[in-house]
């Protein structure tokens, strides 16, 4: 019996082959400072690879014996970008800063560069650097799909005699560690991240395609009354409300 391959070639232009998505990277960046306890600006920066990204989600960990973020004031967004940044220190370790990047009005991309900054106070020894990473990343599309992400870690260093030399921040890998002061970060694991910006960014979408009168396939449309074509109300639609059918005239 002759197989027959006709039908292969009818539905191939059917089928939805979904391309290989890239890494979204989110990459905090490193810093010198002159003197011991001066402050210094820690950045993250979206690197989206091409992808579209509308909303961020992070930790950022470090070792509070070589560096102090006071508060969730002293982190602030980027004007440029358009969006928001809620944050909380220590929810996920006594030294950590869980930061989200979004705008809960619309969901436009975001475009590459400085998506927010932290001001931290460098307490490390001059000559060495104190770790900061950038763990438990979540990237959301403008639909409110995960995106795949990584983080990486960057270095907050005291110069060393005047010589003000800043590192080379790293990818994430093995559990980061800062130089001669022997101060270690240990990352929370991926367990306490919470999915909480790809609900918001997908809030923000149904939001936005509610303002434009957009319907998902299916919706049911709201009764009229036709006297005064205000929908809902509590008097029923004559003829059905008895179940019988209008009288033919």
């Amino acid at each position: 019996m002759r197989t027959q391959w006709w039908w292969v070639v009818l539905i191939l232009p059917f089928i939805w082959i979904r391309p290989a998505a890239g890494v979204v990277a989110l990459r905090a960046t490193s810093a010198t400072v002159a003197e011991v306890g001066e402050a210094a600006d820690l950045c993250v920066v979206l690197d989206s690879g091409g992808a579209q990204v509308a909303g961020t989600q992070n930790d950022l960990v470090w070792d509070g014996a070589c560096a102090t973020l006071a508060s969730a004031a002293d982190c602030r967004a980027n004007p440029a970008i358009a969006k928001a940044l809620h944050g909380n220190l220590g929810l996920v370790g006594d030294f950590s800063y869980r930061a989200l990047v979004l705008s809960l009005s619309d969901v436009d991309p975001i475009p590459d560069g400085e998506l927010y900054c932290c001001t931290f106070g460098v307490e490390t020894a001059p000559g060495s650097c104190c770790s900061v990473g950038v763990v438990n990343t979540g990237v959301s599309d403008p639909s409110g799909r995960e995106l795949p992400s990584s983080g990486n870690t960057a270095q907050l260093c005291v110069a060393n005699g005047g010589v003000m030399t800043t590192p080379t921040p790293t990818p994430n890998g093995d559990p980061p560690t800062s130089g001669s002061s022997g101060c270690q970060i240990t990352p929370p694991s991926a367990g306490s991240f919470g999915a909480g910006v790809f609900v918001l960014v997908l809030l923000a979408a149904l939001r936005r395609r509610a303002r434009r009168g957009d319907q998902p396939r299916g919706t049911p449309l709201p009764l009229r009354h036709a006297a005064t074509g205000a929908a809902g109300g509590n008097r029923p639609c004559p003829a059905t409300a008895r179940g019988r059918a209008p009288r033919e005239r």
